[in-house]
């Protein structure tokens, strides 16, 4: 077996890893970072527009008056108390030093109004990366500047297990031959980024696991996670889902924006769950956390249901409504267009969805009951109070506001657009102390070890919160919080030796 030798083992290039690097970088502490994909980077480079800050110099110099009492006490009351208090506390008050580090990183980023509709009134804390373009490929320069230190970056090798004996030996890893590699370390900082990558955790956790559209990296499929537990980590906590947004397909879904589909998918029309009924104010659509949760909340899958007059309405006119993505990729400064239509093409591209199965068509709703395995009755008395809704220009139900009750169902043909909640990731795994050592049941933690980012469980409940850009900053913060801790666990080592 080959054997090497580094201070640091770093597993995961995504937000947290390269954090973590970075921090050793600066402080010239040798170590290897290993990445299991060809790639550097993970949701963090190629999904996140930004981060979640509080107290930045940004925000201090706009006079934003949102700071830690009301992040704190906002975030503690939204999860019911279910939260790490210490390590919350750590986060917000080290996020707003990150905007910074960010810059220095080539990761610049401006605080701005949320991306989502929902949110352009709260508070002044999303920082929007400047430009998503020079994000991506910054971020590819932060490896070259860690090998020219004389550091080294393992690409396609993947962390297997630990060598561990009441402290750490050494990291196993393999490369993409099945080559293993015995790697002595003093430390090792698990950035892996979650398990949405494990078809088994996924389904042991989520029963709608096979309706979900992962966005996510799929590379991620908990070692941290699992090798933490094996030395008796403590991994109790609720299965929370990095659930954000819904889409039909990964051919049509958010990134690609290359269907009008989407584009309807994106809009509150009527959204019918599996038993046939609404289930929700369909204007959640503008709060992608909650609008993913309401479909998780459905076993994972709903339809966006439209009739043919309301696609040639599409088609030639231009319609007050908001396609909630807009804004996700407007870059900063940038105003985004905040109706939709006309879409000439509207029409071609939902008899291509109906050819590879993302929307189905029917005549008639009998058809299209048998069609979507939806109970005739219900379709029948949903539509029907739907359209009432509409004429009326009044939901009693679930009180969706009356400019957007503008489409109803009439005649055949009829659309039902299939929907999936989409998943970036996962947000639980292993429970940890303030400076993201994994502790046991007892609380003692783990000696040389440290789980960042999407690894660690405490700072969710249940789901992700509607704090844009939350788990992209604490990624960053955790992994920098990380590579101190261990820095200075290794400073007093050699002062006790």
């Amino acid at each position: 077996m080959k054997s090497l030798n580094t201070n640091v083992v770093i597993v995961g290039s995504g937000s947290s890893g390269i954090s973590a690097g970075f921090e050793l970088y600066q402080q010239k502490v040798p170590f290897i970072l290993l990445e299991r994909g060809d790639k550097v980077g993970g949701a963090g480079k190629f999904g996140s527009h930004g981060v979640f800050a509080i107290n930045s110099q940004q925000q201090k110099d706009k006079k934003v008056k949102y700071g830690y009492q009301e992040a704190f006490e906002g975030m503690t009351d939204y999860n019911h108390y279910f939260v790490n208090g210490e390590l919350l506390s750590r986060f917000l008050k080290e996020s707003g030093e990150n905007i910074e580090r960010m810059e220095q990183m080539g990761l610049p980023v401006t605080v701005e109004q949320s991306e989502q509709k929902a949110h352009l009134n709260d508070p002044l804390v999303y920082h929007k990366f400047n430009n998503f373009t020079e994000k991506m490929a910054n971020w590819d320069k932060l490896p070259e500047k860690f090998e020219e230190a004389g550091n080294t970056v393992l690409r396609q090798t993947s962390a297997v297990d630990l060598d561990y004996n009441g402290g750490l030996k050494a990291v196993i890893a393999e490369d993409s031959n099945g080559q293993k590699i015995r790697i002595n370390t003093k430390k090792a900082i698990f950035a892996d980024g979650g398990y949405c990558g494990d078809q088994e955790m996924m389904a042991e956790k989520y029963t709608d696991t096979d309706e979900l559209l992962n966005l996510g990296e799929h590379k991620a499929d908990g070692t941290g996670i699992k090798l933490a537990k094996k030395l008796g980590a403590n991994t109790q906590h609720n299965p929370v889902l990095f659930a954000h947004g819904c889409a039909p397909s990964f051919q049509i879904n958010p990134m690609a924006r290359q269907s009008s589909v989407e584009t309807l998918t994106n809009l509150p029309l009527l959204w019918l769950d599996q038993t046939g009924n609404r289930f929700v104010n369909e204007d959640v659509v503008y709060d992608f956390a909650m609008w993913a949760n309401a479909a998780h909340n459905v076993q994972g899958r709903y339809y966006a249901i439209v009739d043919q007059e309301t696609l040639n309405t599409f088609k030639t006119k231009e319609i007050n409504l908001e396609d909630t993505i807009e804004r996700q990729f407007c870059e900063v400064g940038v105003e985004p267009r905040t109706t939709v239509g006309p879409i000439p093409d509207i029409q071609a591209d939902f008899d291509k969805a109906i050819q590879s199965g993302e929307v189905v068509k029917a005549e008639t709703l009998e058809e299209l009951s048998e069609k979507i395995n939806l109970p005739l009755a219900a379709l029948k008395r949903s539509i029907k109070v739907y359209n009432q809704a509409v004429k009326n220009k009044k939901d009693d139900t679930f009180l969706k506001p009356a400019d957007e009750l503008l489409f109803g169902v009439k005649d055949g043909p009829y659309y039902a657009i299939i929907e999936h909640c989409a998943i970036l990731g996962t947000l639980d795994g292993v429970n940890v102390n303030r400076n993201c050592e994994p502790v046991k049941r007892d609380g003692s933690p783990l000696k040389d070890l440290y789980i960042v980012g999407n690894n660690v469980n405490g700072l969710y409940s249940d789901g992700y919160p509607s704090y844009e850009g939350i788990a992209n900053g604490f990624a960053f913060v955790s992994g920098w919080i990380a590579a101190k801790e261990a820095v200075k666990s290794m400073n007093n080592e050699e002062v006790k030796n």
